[in-house]
């Protein structure tokens, strides 16, 4: 079966020994087929051609891909998909028991190494060698994955020539537009940003953050697979950033244009440009098993990773509002479920959990186990996986690696945040502060912290557990929360926190304005803006 993607509005596919049957237009779909069956493990070569072009105007429904001065279209939007297409099947439970259909799965269970040997991205779209050969208007500039090793104008086009010299993901980007340019070698990199000529203010922000990811993330994983890193600008109709082999799409609206000037606000362009660049490593380098938890490997590790830069450049402390607000985010997640939310390692593709979560989890495996180890870990993990497509990696084969040479209590640690929907609630009721320093010149700060430590099913039923663990203790001279304040933090320290009332008691300098407990949000808090109590 043969599934033409909308706006495509003509179409051929010729492959030796079959034929293309009539296109069903309620569905775009067509049979191919063959004069004489393919045997197991056959290839067959053959020719798409596509036709997707714009008459007029449309009464809505636009094609935002296909654009005079931005085009920015995927193969998947492009090309004919083989196979049976999924996007086609009735979702709503509802009427799937009206028809007596079981009810969908969202993703295949982890354990069914039957989709092992298969990407999230579907059947497919493995890796493969790559070269294309793009032509586009003389004034524009087009670009896709690879190397340019050719340039040229013939009859009125420009004609560039593409080609890859590493494996990369069936998943590849044609884009087009008149764009500046802005290059810049680094440690034998060509990082190269592609903007529209008024849209120039955030591109050496792009830049840095590409060097210090980079930087990181060779000496934390391993080395970068390609010799050029590339983002371009694409207009603000569609606010994303996507990562392709040496290329990242880039909306004007989230970055190009975004205004960085109110120091209240993490640097979200930083932060971006970091997160798809780490899809270098964790999506374009290893991949994963169509299975539950997929998403963990490629985007709750580009979380990390970008999350590892930002806390370089702006230290650990200015990293809480963005894990709060992730935080935060996931609570509200959850609380909209409409099936059931799955414990971590069994995401089904469910983005409060591998993007929002996963930035909490794991900086928490970062704090308990270290940097060092944890990163250790995941080089690790890349290199038993790297290109690896018989089987792809799962969330079983990455807790593995974690969970190397790990203690009792860090082994429990682990399976609280992987395996289980684990909820802390941990809460400063009380802040007493003695009026007089001791003789050795010293106040004393008590705390009273309630701690809870519950896990719930995937239909939100909670049920408590005893917990005892080491939990960060913290006094700061202003609000946590002030990304402009400067050296807040006058006491950071772990200390042992069990089920109950916690009394603490502490000897400092000076007096705090602020106190409590896990203030750079570690653990998956219900309600993190009770930790903290102002004196």
């Amino acid at each position: 079966m043969v599934h033409k993607p909308r706006y495509t509005e003509q179409y051929s596919v010729e492959l030796a020994g079959g034929t293309l049957g009539e296109l069903d237009k309620t569905y775009s779909l067509a049979w191919f087929t063959f004069d004489k069956p393919l045997e197991p493990g056959e290839t067959r070569s053959g020719k798409l051609s596509v036709v997707r072009e714009h008459k007029g105007f449309r009464a809505g429904n636009e094609d935002f891909t296909l654009l005079n001065n931005g085009t920015f279209i995927n193969n998947g939007d492009l090309l004919p998909h083989f196979g049976y297409y999924e996007g086609y099947q009735i979702v709503d439970r509802h009427k799937r028991r009206k028809h007596g259909l079981e009810p969908l799965e969202r993703a295949n269970k982890l354990e069914d190494d039957r989709y092992y040997n298969e990407s999230f991205f579907g059947k497919g779209t493995g890796f493969i060698d790559f070269e294309a050969t793009i032509s586009t208007s003389e004034d524009q500039f087009a670009i896709a994955p690879g190397y340019l090793t050719e340039e040229r104008v013939e009859n009125g086009r420009r004609i560039f020539h593409y080609q890859m010299d590493a494996p990369m993901v069936n998943f590849y980007s044609i884009m087009s537009a008149r764009l500046e340019a802005k290059k810049e070698n680094y440690n034998g990199i060509d990082i190269e940003i592609y903007y529209h000529k008024t849209h120039d203010m955030n591109v050496d922000r792009m830049i840095e953050s590409v060097k210090d990811s980079i930087d990181y993330f060779t000496e934390a994983f391993g080395p970068y697979q390609h010799k050029q890193m590339r983002i371009i600008e694409f207009p603000g109709y569609r606010s994303f950033a996507q990562s392709f082999a040496n290329t990242v799409p880039y909306s004007e609206e989230i970055g190009f244009i975004t205004d960085l000037r109110d120091p209240e606000n993490i640097d979200p362009v930083y932060y971006v440009t970091a997160h798809e660049v780490a899809h270098q490593w964790w999506g374009h380098q290893v991949g994963a098993a169509n299975v539950q938890g997929s998403a963990i490997i490629s985007e709750a590790l580009s979380q990390y990773s970008a999350l590892m830069v930002m806390e370089k450049k702006y230290g650990a402390e200015k990293i809480r509002k963005f894990l709060k607000y992730e935080l935060d985010r996931y609570l509200r997640g959850r609380s909209n479920e409409q099936l059931e939310e799955m414990p971590f390692m069994r995401s089904e593709n469910q983005q409060y959990i591998h993007y929002r979560k996963g930035s909490v989890v794991m900086m928490s495996l970062k704090d308990r186990l270290g940097e060092t180890r944890l990163n250790k870990a995941l080089a690790d993990f890349l290199a038993e996986f790297k290109y690896q497509s018989t089987p792809y990696p799962t969330t079983l084969d990455l807790m593995a690696h974690i969970s190397q040479d790990v203690t009792d209590s860090e082994k429990q640690f682990v399976s609280n945040l992987f395996e289980h929907i684990s909820l802390y609630d941990l809460k400063t009721t009380e802040v007493a502060v003695a009026e007089q320093q001791d003789e050795n010149g010293l106040y004393t700060v008590t705390l009273t912290i309630d701690a809870k430590l519950n896990r719930s099913d995937s239909k939100g039923k909670e049920t408590e557990v005893e917990f005892s663990d080491k939990v960060d203790i913290g006094l700061f001279s202003a609000d946590p929360e002030d990304l402009s304040a400067d050296n807040t933090v006058l006491y950071l320290q772990k200390h042992n926190i069990k089920s109950g009332e916690n009394i603490i008691e502490l000897k400092v300098k000076e007096l705090p304005k602020f106190a409590g407990v896990d203030p750079f949000v570690k653990l998956i808090d219900r309600d993190s803006g009770d930790n903290i109590k102002k004196l």
